[in-house]
């Protein structure tokens, strides 16, 4: 009889065993968190297909089964959606990597440097290019001379874009290649000038006459950098990223690579406001696969506060009789917004930085949009806003896209620029986010760093990661962690229209998550920028481990 109870019992085991599901991966023994409201936290979580088949608790090891090398032992470590950047230039920071690095050169002399370094590593170029400086970091704040770069390279043109990209400075060898001198007039842009001569900086539609020129690199020479690119974003634990504003061309290359499996991450990508990119929203409408989205047009109402290129009401307080200037005239915009209301489904995302700017894309927004419209028009950055008109996001349901490193960064100077008075709207966040009820984050990497545990840092305690000494910015517009969290996941899915597969970890979801080692809803000050991400996964694949 005992031997008829052994048998019987291999054979129900048996039994058990083929009725579980199959699936490709299990994540267990982890602590979940989800970013759904409906089932906020969980142990385990199944993935089949590159989606989410199960998520719940520790009864779903007895529902599903894997190849034991797919199971994944989380080590009771803490799993999150995927990251998600809602703001950022991909791209544009791969290019950066074939150029001079000048973020956080201390003064001019170090910019000069680090050209001469790079330019004697890289003797073939026909071009020298570097991007990062930033005069307000340096103890002479006003804008550098090109007098030092004509002197270096007196025959080899130079191009030195500043961090935000707003401004540049050029060598004499540039402008004469493009045609610039103090006679140029540039609408939406300027020739800086000074003692009746050009000084090699230019500020925004300026800057576009010397890059018009540049022979843009080949595909061979993109593609490693590209790779390189998205590796660095998946060790920080991004599997989307928004990529604000790129020519048709570039977005049909960057989709490309994806279906060709040269590039994983997850691109929503917005078009360039030019004829090109209207054509082919109008005769392809909205591209979506498992890789890229193309669906929005990214617009420049103004410029930056760094290089006094954003539109204020009132002139500037370091520098009267100025207030910034719109980069289009303003028929442009209404006459943009008006066709692709009307003859398209994508969104309009429009920088803004400065108070007016603000306030002229808010009301040309009104003229199509209607309350409770879901077209989810975004105003980019949202970085001053005027008080009186932070009532417009909500009533024309706006999204505000901001970008809370920003505020650390200018810190130390903004104030300068706007007075006192103008500081209630900026920087605004917890303001911005009971318009609507919630708000996406980015970086605006290469702007600033890529790193969103900065995001996080900043927005939830009001500093810059590095100088957690100063004094908290503006700390009644923080936000709690629960917030930054979501403005990073769930609330960046739904700012692109991704919310029905990016963003929270729930049942047919991409399987896009990050596993690291804090809780971040329960951060500290001195603790966050600690945390390690540990593993990161997209669509169910792994495509970073933490070895260290």
């Amino acid at each position: 009889m005992y031997k008829y109870l052994i048998i019987a019992s291999l054979l129900l085991g048996a039994c058990n065993t083929a009725q579980k599901e199959s699936a490709d991966s299990i994540v267990f023994n982890a602590q979940i968190i989800t970013m759904d409201d409906a089932l906020p936290s969980a142990e385990v979580m199944v993935i089949r297909n590159g989606k989410i088949l199960a998520i719940g608790g520790k009864d779903l090891l007895d529902r599903y089964t894997c190849p034991d090398s797919a199971m994944q032992d989380a080590g009771k470590q803490y799993v999150y959606p995927g990251l998600i950047d809602a703001h950022c230039h991909f791209y544009g920071y791969a290019k950066t990597l074939l150029t001079c690095d000048l973020v956080g050169t201390k003064s001019w002399d170090e910019v000069l440097q680090r050209l001469k370094t790079f330019a004697a590593e890289n003797p073939q170029t026909p071009w020298i290019q570097g991007r990062g400086w930033d005069q307000n970091d340096w103890a002479e704040k006003a804008f550098p001379l090109n007098v030092a770069l004509n002197k270096l390279f007196p025959d080899k043109p130079v191009m030195l874009k500043r961090i935000d990209g707003h401004a540049a400075i050029c060598n004499q060898k540039a402008l004469d290649m493009a045609g610039i001198s103090i006679k140029t007039v540039v609408s939406g842009g300027m020739v800086v000038q000074s003692n009746g001569q050009a000084t090699g900086v230019l500020i925004d539609n300026a800057v576009d006459l010397v890059a018009g020129i540049m022979e843009a690199p080949k595909a061979e020479t993109l593609i490693p950098v590209l790779q390189k690119a998205e590796a660095e974003c998946y060790s920080h634990g991004l599997t989307t990223l928004a990529d604000a504003g790129l020519d048709l061309g570039d977005c049909l290359f960057l989709d490309s690579l994806s279906r060709k499996k040269l590039l994983s991450i997850y691109l929503y990508l917005m078009l360039n406001p030019d004829s090109a990119g209207l054509a082919y929203a109008q005769k392809n409408g909205i591209l979506e696969n498992e890789h890229t989205r193309i669906s929005s047009f990214k617009l420049y109402a103004d410029g930056a506060l760094g290089s006094r290129g954003a539109r204020l009401k009132k002139d500037y307080c370091d520098h009267k009789m100025h207030a910034g200037m719109f980069m289009k005239s303003l028929g442009f915009y209404s006459d943009f917004c008006k066709t692709v209301y009307t003859k398209t489904q994508y969104q309009v995302n429009t920088h803004c930085i400065g108070d007016s700017a603000n306030r002229l894309m808010l009301e040309t927004y009104g003229l199509y949009l209607k309350a409770g419209d879901d077209r989810r028009w975004r105003i980019e950055h949202a970085q001053v806003v005027d008080t009186a008109d932070m009532y417009l996001f909500k009533r024309y349901s706006v999204i505000p896209s901001v970008q809370p490193t920003h505020a650390s960064s200018d810190a130390p100077w903004v104030e300068d620029r706007l007075c006192r008075a103008r500081m209630a709207g900026a920087y605004a966040y917890k303001t911005l986010l009971k318009q609507n009820g919630y708000l996406p984050l980015g970086t605006d990497f290469p702007v600033e760093y890529i790193n969103p545990l900065y995001t996080f840092y900043s927005a939830v305690f009001r500093k810059n990661a590095n100088a957690p000494e100063q004094a908290a910015f503006m700390p009644e517009e923080r936000l709690t962690c629960t917030e930054a969290l979501k403005g990073m996941t769930i609330w960046a899915a739904k700012a692109c229209k991704l919310e029905h597969r990016k963003g929270s970890l729930q049942v047919g979801k991409d399987a896009d998550y990050v596993v690291m080692n804090q809780n971040l809803l329960m951060a500290q000050e001195n603790t966050v920028l600690k945390t390690k991400v540990i593993r990161v996964c997209r669509m169910g694949k792994t495509v970073y481990r933490n070895t260290q």
